[in-house]
């Protein structure tokens, strides 16, 4: 990892756990949630949203007016509210969605949730995707939070990635595989 990407991650999990800690209980917590989660899907909604948010010509100050106006209209939490302005204040809006990625992780972690990532080539069934996630949990003795992600490029088979172990047992590794 560079030296950017490593400062620009550190920055992004202090203003995560800034405002977690922010917050005065957890209803506060689950309220600002809420409208962090609103907050980005109202800028990834709207093109031209997105495109004033990673204006770098348009400073700061203005951006922080505007967003606290918005907030404001939106009926965000006052403490929410506050986490915007100094975001763009200190011109750190840009990465709204990469600290709200971490928000979650945090959180995740302060519930004693383990992210478990299954890569297919196909949707898993629902009752499959349980019998999973229950089985996961029973041999590793965590609570797990299953993310699923379709890539169409592993042909077949699944790839887990449970923290930094990963297991490969996909088509196309095969195929690298028998390759070499």
């Amino acid at each position: 990892m560079t030296k950017i990407s490593q400062n620009t991650n550190e920055i992004c999990n202090r203003y995560a756990n800034a405002l977690i800690i922010s917050a005065s209980n957890k209803d506060e917590l689950n309220e600002i949630s809420k409208n962090f989660k609103d907050f980005v899907s109202t800028i990834d909604g709207s093109q031209d949203f997105s495109k004033f948010i990673g204006n770098p010509l348009i400073n700061s100050k203005k951006k922080s007016q505007i967003l606290t106006k918005l907030c404001g209209k939106l009926l965000y939490n006052d403490i929410f509210q506050g986490f915007v302005s100094v975001l763009a204040k200190h011109g750190k809006i840009i990465f709204y969605s990469r600290i709200f990625n971490e928000f979650k992780k945090v959180l995740d972690i302060n519930d004693g949730l383990t992210e478990v990532i299954i890569t297919t080539a196909e949707p898993i069934e629902k009752q499959t995707e349980e019998q999973l996630k229950q089985k996961m949990s029973d041999l590793l003795k965590l609570k797990i939070k299953l993310t699923k992600i379709i890539d169409k490029e592993i042909i077949g088979g699944v790839i887990i990635k449970i923290n930094s172990i990963m297991i490969d047992n996909s088509i196309k590794s095969k195929l690298i595989d028998f390759k070499i």
